[in-house]
């Protein structure tokens, strides 16, 4: 068996604002940062083979405070990059529904429709799927980190479980949330979803 940790970043200003930010390279906040530490050493002794990370800001410093407290170097990869949002990358929810009142229909299924400009959610999601696959068959049992963003988990989780897009916003993903898929016998099974237990530690 083998087990992937997929692990959202920590807390951004755009995060409070309820702003998309896709592929925007936004900054953690001073909150982001603690959450982050917290989250490592509530991994501390978890034996990681390999961590990668996302090349954007928020998630890398997330990462690399994991890998300093587990011993283990971060690798950047651009499939965990966040999802391109196109034209609303920057908005905030509100600004959105003004301009494109068929929001609340994308998030009830977000295959209805396409953001302008963004990437194909279904394309994202087929691929992340192959790429899972690859790492868990690869990774001889142990245990690996994939630190990335809430867009992009939500599409690995479909991906692995085999669900339509349709359920993408029903992953509720806080900041540093952990969430553990286990590979055994050529299947993904959800071992653990949204745990943010560690950011009640003082």
């Amino acid at each position: 068996m083998s087990y992937i940790y997929l692990i959202r970043h920590g807390q951004t200003s755009w995060n409070l604002e309820e702003r998309f930010q896709g592929t925007t390279n936004t900054e953690l906040t001073e909150v982001g940062i603690n959450q982050g530490k917290l989250l490592a050493k509530s991994l501390s002794k978890t034996k990681f083979e390999n961590i990668y990370s996302s090349p954007l800001k928020r998630a890398k410093i997330t990462a690399d405070f994991i890998g300093s407290e587990v011993n283990c170097e971060v690798i950047e990869d651009l499939d965990f990059k966040e999802i391109s949002f196109g034209d609303w990358e920057g908005l905030s929810t509100k600004e959105i529904r003004e301009k494109y009142p068929w929001m609340d229909k994308w998030f009830d299924d977000t295959g209805l429709f396409q953001i302008p400009n963004g990437d194909v959610f279904e394309d994202e999601k087929n691929r992340l799927k192959e790429r899972l696959i690859k790492i868990a068959k690869e990774s001889n049992g142990q245990n690996t980190a994939i630190v990335s963003h809430a867009g992009i988990i939500r599409l690995s989780l479909l991906a692995a479980l085999d669900l339509p897009l349709s359920y993408y916003w029903r992953f509720v993903l806080g900041n540093t949330s952990i969430n553990i898929l286990e590979y055994h016998n050529g299947m993904f099974f959800l071992k653990s979803l949204n745990d943010t237990s560690h950011l009640l530690s003082k």
